[in-house]
C-alpha cells in the first residue's frame, strides 16, 4: 500500500512538471492549442464581407503550370497538394479571392495554430497600444513587468524596442528541435511565464545584435497587457478582430488556468481568411475602409527592414534579393511560423497569400516571392 502511495505522488508530481507534458504533448502541431488553458477572441455576430469570393477566381493561378525549381510541371494548387499534405492555401488581390484551396480535413474557417505569425499579431497590439499613448518603445522593460528590476541588471537596458526587432541579448536558445529539457519547450509548456522571466540571463547587452528568439515576444506581450490593464485577447478583441470585421473567432493559449499570460510569441489560433484580412491593413497603412486601426508610422517601421537587423522589424521579416550582386531589402514582407504557415503581402502589386498546415515541406515565402516576379513580367 504505501509502494502504491509513493507511485501515485511520484505520477502527481511528473503530470504537473513541465517535462511530463512535453513529453505527452509531443512536438508541437496546428492542434496543440487543445492542449492549454485558452482566452477567445470574439468577432461581430453579423459578419460585414472584406474577401469577395469570385466564382470567375484567375485561370492564370489555377491552370498555369510551372517547371524547374520547386514546381515540377504543375500549379501552384498541385505544388501545395504534393507538398503541403494537410493545410490552406488562400491569395488575395484588391479584396477579391484569387485562389482558395484546401487540403485534407482543412475547410476555409479551419482553426489552426499559427506560431510565429503571432508575433507579427503581438507587434500590432504594441503599435496600437503606442498610438493610445499607453506605451514609449524607448521605455525599458522593466517599468512594465518592475519584477524584474532585482533579476539580471540588464533588465534595465532592455527597451520595448529591443523587444520588437529581436535585439535584447538575452540568453535564450530558440531550438524547434523536439527536446522537452529545452528551454523553448519550457516556455511553450511550462507555467507561470512571467517567472520564468526572472531566471534569465543576457550573453550581451540589449541593443547590440539581432538575435530571433520567441522569448523576447513573451515579454512583449506581458508588457502589452501590463500597459493597456486588459488581457491581450481582450485588447485583440477591441482594437483588431472586431473593427476587422473577422469571420471567426479566433483564440489565444495561455501559460497556464491561473496565471492566464497570452503566448503572445506562437500561440494564436486562426484561420487563412482573418490572417489575409491582416495583410490587407498592412498593405493598406494601417486602415481598414475610412478608419485607421494602427498608425502609418507603425505600418512603414513594421515593413521596412535592414540588413543589419537581418531583414526583421517588428514581428515582419522582408524578403531580400540580389541587385547587381550585393543584397537588397524588397518592399515585399511575411511573417513567418513553425511549419512554415505563411501570411505574405506583396504592396507593389496589392497581393496577398497566405498558407497554413502541418508540414513544412518548402519555404513558402520564397515561393510566393517567384509567383510575385512571375506575374509583375
Amino acid at each position: 500500500m504505501k509502494r502504491l502511495s509513493y507511485i501515485l505522488i511520484i505520477i502527481g508530481f511528473l503530470s504537473s512538471c513541465t517535462t511530463f507534458k512535453s513529453i505527452k504533448c509531443g512536438s508541437p502541431s496546428t492542434n496543440t492549442y487543445l492542449n492549454f488553458a485558452v482566452d477567445t477572441i470574439a468577432t461581430y455576430d453579423t459578419i460585414k464581407q472584406v474577401l469577395i469570393s469570385s466564382a470567375k477566381h484567375n485561370r492564370y493561378f489555377e491552370d498555369s503550370k510551372f517547371s524547374g525549381g520547386r514546381f515540377n510541371n504543375e500549379t501552384i494548387g498541385e505544388y501545395f497538394s504534393r507538398v503541403r499534405g494537410d493545410g490552406a492555401l488562400l491569395i488575395v488581390r484588391n479584396d477579391t479571392i484569387l485562389l482558395e484551396q484546401y487540403y485534407g480535413n482543412f475547410s476555409e474557417l479551419s482553426p489552426s495554430n499559427i506560431f510565429s505569425i503571432t508575433k507579427a499579431v503581438t507587434s500590432l497590439l504594441c503599435g496600437i497600444a503606442v498610438d493610445e499613448g499607453y506605451i514609449s518603445i524607448s521605455t525599458p522593460i522593466t517599468e512594465y513587468i518592475p519584477e524584474l528590476i532585482d533579476a539580471d541588471p540588464s533588465f534595465k537596458q532592455l527597451t520595448i524596442e529591443h523587444l520588437l526587432d529581436m535585439r535584447t541579448g538575452l540568453d535564450f536558445v530558440e531550438s524547434y528541435g523536439w527536446n522537452p529539457f529545452s528551454k523553448m519547450a519550457k516556455l511553450y509548456y511550462g507555467k507561470d511565464v512571467v517567472s520564468q522571466f526572472k531566471k534569465l540571463h543576457f550573453k550581451s547587452v540589449p541593443g547590440e545584435a539581432h538575435y530571433y528568439n520567441s522569448m523576447a515576444t513573451a515579454l512583449l506581450g506581458v508588457a502589452i497587457e501590463r500597459a493597456v490593464g486588459v488581457p491581450f485577447a481582450q485588447y485583440l478583441q477591441e482594437k483588431v478582430w472586431k473593427p476587422l470585421d473577422m469571420e471567426a473567432d479566433a483564440l489565444i493559449t495561455l501559460d497556464d488556468s491561473k496565471h492566464r499570460q497570452a503566448k503572445s510569441y506562437g500561440g494564436l489560433v486562426s484561420n487563412v481568411r482573418d490572417l489575409a484580412k491582416i495583410g490587407r491593413l498592412y498593405i493598406n497603412g494601417g486602415m481598414y475602409d475610412s478608419k485607421r486601426i494602427v498608425s502609418k508610422k507603425w505600418i512603414d517601421r513594421s515593413t521596412h527592414s535592414s540588413l543589419d537587423n537581418e531583414a526583421y522589424s517588428l514581428g515582419w521579416n522582408n524578403i531580400i534579393t540580389r541587385v547587381d550582386g550585393k543584397d537588397v531589402v524588397s518592399p515585399r514582407f511575411f511573417a513567418i511560423g513553425l511549419y512554415g504557415q505563411v501570411l505574405f503581402c506583396d504592396p507593389t502589386q496589392n497581393l496577398i497569400f497566405v498558407t497554413l498546415g502541418e508540414k513544412k515541406g518548402s519555404e513558402y515565402h520564397l515561393l510566393f516571392d517567384d509567383f510575385c516576379n512571375l506575374i509583375s513580367q
